[in-house]
This record gives C-alpha cells, sequence and structure tokens, in this order.
C-alpha cells in the first residue's frame, strides 16, 4: 500500500474530509436544513462534551470553537441525519473527538483539498471565522 492507502486511515483524513465536505455544503443548507442542523449540533456537542450543560451554554461554547471543530460536529450531526455532501461518492466520516486538533492537521487539509480538486474539480478551502450559530 502505498501514501494515500496510509493517509485514509489518519483520523487527521477523516477530520479533514469531513470540514472540507461541510464548508462546501454550508451555502446549499436552505433555512429549514439549517434550523434542523442546529438542534442536532447541539445535542451532538452536548453528548461530546458535557451532556447536563443547558442548551445557551452548549451553543456559547460551540460559537468559540475553532471553525475545523464545528465543520466535523456539523459532519456528525448532518451524518445523524442523513444528509449527503454533495460530492458523488464521497461520505462524511464518524470521527471520536470533533474537538480533537490533530483534525484540523494542515497537511491533511491540504491533501484532501487537493483530492477533492484532482477527483471533483472543485476547490475547497476551510473559512476562516467561527461559525456563530446564533444566526442559524
Amino acid at each position: 500500500m502505498g501514501f494515500l492507502s496510509k493517509l485514509i486511515d489518519m483520523p487527521s483524513f477523516d477530520g479533514a474530509t469531513n470540514a472540507l465536505l461541510v464548508e462546501l455544503t454550508l451555502p446549499t443548507l436552505t433555512e429549514s436544513q439549517r434550523a434542523q442542523l442546529k438542534v442536532q449540533v447541539i445535542e451532538v456537542f452536548r453528548t461530546s462534551s458535557a451532556p447536563q450543560t443547558p442548551t445557551e451554554v452548549s451553543l456559547d461554547d460551540l460559537n468559540q470553537a475553532p471553525r475545523v471543530a464545528q465543520l466535523n460536529v456539523l459532519a456528525l450531526a448532518m451524518k445523524e441525519l442523513g444528509y449527503q455532501p454533495p460530492l458523488k461518492k464521497e461520505a462524511l466520516h464518524k470521527v471520536r473527538n470533533p474537538f480533537d486538533p490533530n483534525l484540523a492537521d494542515e497537511s491533511a487539509l491540504r491533501a484532501v483539498a487537493r483530492r477533492l480538486k484532482w477527483k471533483h474539480g472543485v476547490e475547497i478551502w476551510i473559512g476562516s471565522e467561527s461559525i456563530s450559530f446564533d444566526s442559524w
């Protein structure tokens, strides 16, 4: 097996794939999908961090999280709701901890971005600002 097969088995590859696919999906979401996702994102966030935390506190913490972590929480919520990424033959991955800093590995993000450009002809990059779920 070569370099690519080793890369595909890395958690950072899964997190980078999720982040880039969700970044591509965000502009296509309808208002009702965003509302549905917001509820599910809070549930996923609370399940992965502190289940007893009030919704408002969870939302505030989530709004302050790094964008890659937010995108991976969104990927988990989208996966639970059955949402598919807009690119055929691409799938969202299950990650154990969406807040793992290794998921934001710059080299994995670049490698996945190159793969998606080569395979689908689209350029995707992570936005620089955190997502504000308050405005959803």
